[in-house]
């Protein structure tokens, strides 16, 4: 409710988590949830750019959950002696506020953390993360066409192949539904993590 301060809350329709995460996942934007919600567009503007910047804010980071395959994915991955890295347009803080309260610290170096710097505006742009990806595969020495992408945004996937990464997958348990991420043709849709096991494999 942070944001719809200001305005007339009588008039609006509340939508469940539930709801909402599906139009999240099938690329309705805040704008129009906004407006489907009983606001007016300029109501459903300010509204979605308030939204915009709590997307980020550190309180709310305490809510974040991980899913309870990671862990395991991560273990087998080091295990197999497989190099993996996080690429992210979190803020720098941001990203290591999550390392430490999740603990991710004793499966990843800071080395292989790439995030943006934290006074960088956030564009959510595809050259901006193919930036970030160039920069991880310059730092390891590796070849990207010897590389996997795993990720839940179309951002990421255009991103990815112009980096020329070697193989990108879609997780569909994130901002994306099932059916948008398919649009985009990846190589392998998956729903969770282990799922990359018999792949690796």
């Amino acid at each position: 409710m942070e944001s719809l301060k200001g305005t007339d809350q009588k008039k609006i329709q509340t939508l469940n988590k539930e709801h909402f995460w599906e139009l999240k996942q099938n690329r309705i934007s805040d704008l129009e949830i906004g407006i489907m919600s009983g606001l007016n567009i300029s109501e459903a503007k300010d509204s979605a750019e308030i939204r915009r910047d709590l997307y980020f804010k550190t309180e709310y980071f305490a809510l974040d959950k991980l899913f309870d395959d990671v862990f395991k994915t991560f273990d087998y991955l080091k295990a197999n002696s497989i190099f993996f890295y996080i690429v992210t347009l979190r803020r720098k803080k941001q990203l290591y506020y999550a390392i430490n309260q999740f603990k991710i610290n004793k499966h990843l170096s800071n080395e292989y953390l790439f995030p943006i710097p934290d006074d960088k505006k956030i564009s959510f742009d595809i050259q901006e993360k193919y930036l970030l990806f160039v920069e991880a595969i310059n730092r390891a020495a590796i070849d990207p066409q010897d590389t996997w992408l795993i990720t839940d945004s179309e951002t990421d996937i255009h991103a990815g192949r112009l980096a020329k990464y070697g193989k990108i997958i879609a997780i569909s348990r994130g901002i994306r539904s099932k059916k948008q991420l398919e649009i985009l043709n990846p190589d392998l849709v998956i729903n969770s993590l282990t799922e990359l096991i018999p792949n690796i494999k």
